[in-house]
């Protein structure tokens, strides 16, 4: 049973977590997706891997921030040029959707000890929209089956 959930954890891992390595790209951890399904039920995820679209495949395709960002490695570019961007069209900055709307957060480095993550508001790589559920506003997008496997559900914490 041991050697069965070890092979487990060692496939399912790379779809649902994000490379160590990368998350210091990025001013936060994880980002809240919420999302509505075909009945109309309101779903709450935590998200690790941020540029991922789905986790049926080893290393997952990427979606529009995925593909923002790896552009972003590859010509050596500072987080400040992806903030910018609104790599899922939804009007909403990268910057604002990972909570640094000023485009200000840098990582930590020898010269930079300044620099907790932020907390996201939305997901920079899924459309979403405002809407008021219960008393709250929040940002929602459509629950895709594919996608939603990469999060954590979470409890739902306001109505």
């Amino acid at each position: 049973m041991r050697a069965v959930l070890f092979v487990l954890s060692v496939v399912i891992t790379p779809s649902v977590r994000s490379w160590p390595y990368y998350d210091s790209s990025i001013p936060v951890d994880y980002v809240p997706h919420v999302c509505k399904d075909e009945t109309g039920q309101i779903h709450y995820y935590n998200i690790t891997s941020v540029g991922h679209e789905f986790c049926d495949k080893p290393y997952a395709e990427r979606n529009s921030f995925g593909l923002a960002f790896k552009t972003m490695l590859e010509n050596n570019q500072a987080w400040s040029t992806l903030c910018a961007d609104d790599a899922d069209n939804d009007g909403r900055s990268n910057g604002e959707e990972l909570g640094d709307p000023s485009c200000s957060w840098v990582p930590c480095d020898e010269t930079n000890t300044n620099c907790d993550k932020l907390t996201a508001v939305s997901h920079p790589g899924i459309p979403e929209y405002s809407e008021t559920v219960g008393t709250s506003a929040e940002y929602v997008g459509v629950c895709l089956q594919s996608f939603m496997c990469q999060g954590y559900p979470l409890p739902i914490t306001h109505v």
